[in-house]
Parts: structure tokens; C-alpha cells; sequence
């Protein structure tokens, strides 16, 4: 190879590294996902995790569309009473702060999407209550419910003292300490649960997001998906076989 030739070999291979997408990047396309876990009442109260650090995360990131925890049916009637009285007055949205006191005020002022992914119904959690209740009551499954409350007991040392700090519920700490605990609840209750079950309402969960996911592929749109933080291990799982999804790194947006 000719001394120039080899020089431009060289360059070519330099501007070719620099320019590539890698693990810590979006492809080109690609969707940009954050995956934030809200801790519903616990942010009134919170001063490490209150509905203003939430906030100010939120308007960091910068979505064009946040995926949110609410049936689209309660989202119907939550957003219409928004936009018309400027407060949700809906049963299952105000048990979530960080949607009545953020995102819909966020959205007015920021101009983003807000799509409804959950797939409970007011079926599925009574089913699920009272399926629960009539199995603590069951002499037959005391062992069970033991082998639960230690499972919760573990949950409970690992993020003692932590359990509203951002920077911890955005750990893979976090997400261990839960998995632990609701798989073991899942192996245990699951088949009882049917629909109400931690794996299968997580699936059923993930399946909304995923066809909200597919219906902007392609558009670089940046999405912020906000649930219960228990729920963001299997979101993360769910979406890392998506080769349209770039999953970006949720700590940074409370380490200020």
C-alpha cells in the first residue's frame, strides 16, 4: 500500500471509530427510553424523592411522550377533568401524585404526549384482594405465606433507610432486592392470581408498551415510561431485546 493510501486507511479507520454508535449511545433511529420509578404517596412526604426532584427529572429529560401508569379508561376521564376543571378527580389517578401533581401539570407546559399502558382493571385488583385474603386465611398455605413474610423481611433489610432515594431505586441494588421478593411471591401466589399475578400482569403491562413503543419506531422520539418502581425491573427486562430502543440511564437525571 502507498504511503498516502495507508495515511487515508488510517483516518478512514479513526473517523469510523469515532462515529459509530456504542453501548453508551443511540443508533441512529432509535428510541430513547428512561425508565423512572415513582413511589406514589411516598413523594409527598419525601425529601430525597419529593414530586419536585420528580419533576425537575422530568423537564431534564425532555420527552416527547411519557408512558404512565393508568388504564386507558381512567386516563379518559382523568385527562378530560384536567383539561376542564385543571384537577384530575379520578379515583385510581389520585392515589398517584406524581400524576396529578406532575405529569398532567407537566404536560400543559411542556407539550408532551401522555399515553395510558396499564393494563389493570377494577376487576383485576378486587380479583386479586380477595383472592389474597382468602389465602392468608388458609391453614394449608401458612408455610407459604411464611416463606413469603421472609422474603418481605429481606426486601425490607436491603433497602432499609433507602427505599425513597432515587439514586438507590435506579440501582441494579434496587431491582435485585425487588426481584427477589416478587418472584418469590409470584412462585407462590402467581397460579392463584391468574390475570392479577406479578408475571402476568407485568406481561400484560409490557404489552401496552410495547405496542406504544411500535407505533412511533423509527421517530427518535424520546420517551419517558414513569410506574411504580417496583414495576422497573420488568420493563427494563422486557425492553432490552428491542433493537429500536436505546435504554438511557435514569440516574443521572436525579444526581444533582
Amino acid at each position: 500500500m502507498r504511503p498516502w493510501a495507508a495515511s487515508l486507511f488510517v483516518l478512514f479507520l479513526g473517523l469510523t471509530a469515532c462515529t459509530a454508535p456504542s453501548a453508551d449511545s443511540p443508533r441512529q433511529g432509535a428510541t430513547i427510553v428512561a425508565v423512572v420509578g415513582a413511589i406514589h404517596g411516598q413523594h409527598r412526604s419525601s425529601e430525597a424523592y419529593s414530586l419536585d426532584i420528580l419533576r425537575g427529572a422530568m423537564i431534564e429529560f425532555n420527552p416527547d411522550i411519557v408512558l404512565v401508569e393508568l388504564p386507558p379508561d381512567r386516563f379518559a376521564t382523568a385527562s378530560m377533568n384536567f383539561d376542564q376543571f385543571g384537577d384530575v378527580r379520578e379515583s385510581r389517578a389520585d392515589d398517584f401524585p406524581e400524576l396529578t401533581e406532575v405529569v398532567f401539570p407537566l404536560r400543559s407546559q411542556m407539550g408532551f404526549t401522555m399515553v395510558p399502558v396499564a393494563a389493570w382493571t377494577a376487576d383485576i385488583a378486587g380479583n386479586r384482594r380477595a383472592i389474597l385474603r382468602r389465602l392468608e386465611a388458609d391453614p394449608a398455605r401458612a408455610e407459604d405465606w411464611t416463606d413469603y413474610q421472609t422474603a418481605i423481611q429481606r426486601y425490607g433489610n436491603a433497602v432499609l433507610g433507602r427505599s425513597d432515594d432515587p439514586l438507590f431505586i435506579h440501582s441494579n441494588g434496587y431491582d435485585a432486592a425487588v426481584k427477589d421478593r416478587q418472584e418469590i411471591y409470584e412462585r407462590l401466589f402467581g397460579n392463584d392470581l391468574g390475570p392479577g399475578g406479578w408475571r402476568a400482569i407485568n406481561a400484560a403491562h409490557l404489552q401496552n408498551i410495547n405496542a406504544a413503543l411500535d407505533a412511533v419506531t423509527g421517530e427518535e422520539k424520546r420517551i419517558l415510561i414513569l410506574f411504580g418502581a417496583w414495576h422497573k425491573y420488568k420493563i427494563i427486562e422486557g425492553l432490552q431485546a428491542r433493537p429500536d430502543v436505546f435504554l438511557a440511564d435514569s440516574r443521572p437525571l436525579f444526581d444533582r
